[in-house]
């Protein structure tokens, strides 16, 4: 924020003068906003941070790589790479900078608490679908019950010639939902000291009765999840019925 100047005649003209536009400002935090919304998970987060850094003139480089020995990192460069695109690096050199310099490190993560998809999901109880998920992070998991949830992550997709490749999927509407038991079976002691078991509380419910799902064609002979999971996975990878969320799938 500008500072304003001791003179009283110049205080008018000179207090704020240096305050960015009221139109940046805006554009900035819808930006943000965007920025928050198009990355779920940490794999949605390094494809966006790498198209930004590529737009800010950043170069791509591969671990696998010899940097010294190829001469691919110099004096003036910029440059990212990611790893299991879940982390991602970026590092700039000065023009003036020798081996044996001093270095600056600026950390931050790129997850958050969640609830992670099993490698067994498939669950049902009292003839309803549910999904097994784990709880990642120190979460306020009070506050995902009754709430509409959504799955996003990377998905694992066999592909004709036997290859392996990796998916972004993030589905962008209510699918799953944690449910709590209604008022008026709670007496109000239970209500003050509510406490959800990780293990068996907060398994969410993909909404459909289990009798419902027999009419569904098999989508798949994985059983490790059940067939609507993976229905609504590959049409979000628009591949077939051969995806497996093991790989990293957060529900949100």
């Amino acid at each position: 924020m500008g500072q304003c100047t001791d003179n009283k005649q110049d205080q008018q003209t000179d207090c704020f003068q240096s305050d960015p536009p009221h139109s940046t400002m805006t554009a900035t935090a819808a930006e943000l906003i965007s920025f928050i919304h198009s990355t779920p998970t940490p794999f949605h987060l390094v494809t966006e941070a790498e198209k930004l850094l590529t737009n800010a003139g950043f170069s791509r480089l591969d671990e696998k790589d010899l940097w010294a020995a190829n001469k691919l990192v110099v004096a003036g460069g910029k440059y990212f790479y990611n790893r299991n695109i879940s982390t991602i690096v970026a590092f700039t050199v000065g023009d003036l900078y020798k081996p044996g310099g001093e270095f600056k490190i600026i950390g931050a993560h790129t997850d958050s608490p969640v609830l992670k998809v099993k490698p067994v999901s498939a669950k049902t109880a009292h003839g309803y679908v549910q999904v097994g998920v784990e709880c990642y992070g120190g979460g306020l998991w009070h506050t995902w019950f009754d709430r509409d949830l959504t799955l996003a992550g990377c998905v694992v997709v066999k592909e004709g010639d036997g290859s392996f490749v990796r998916k972004l999927v993030n589905i962008k509407r209510p699918i799953l939902r944690v449910p709590s038991l209604c008022i008026h079976l709670q007496s109000a002691d239970e209500r003050l000291t509510f406490a959800p078991n990780k293990e068996t509380h907060m398994q969410p419910i993909l909404s459909i009765v289990a009798a419902d799902l027999n009419t569904e064609p098999n989508m798949s002979e994985d059983k490790r999840h059940c067939s609507q999971l993976l229905s609504l996975l590959c049409q979000e990878a628009e591949v077939r019925a051969s995806a497996d969320p093991g790989h990293g799938a957060d529900i949100m």
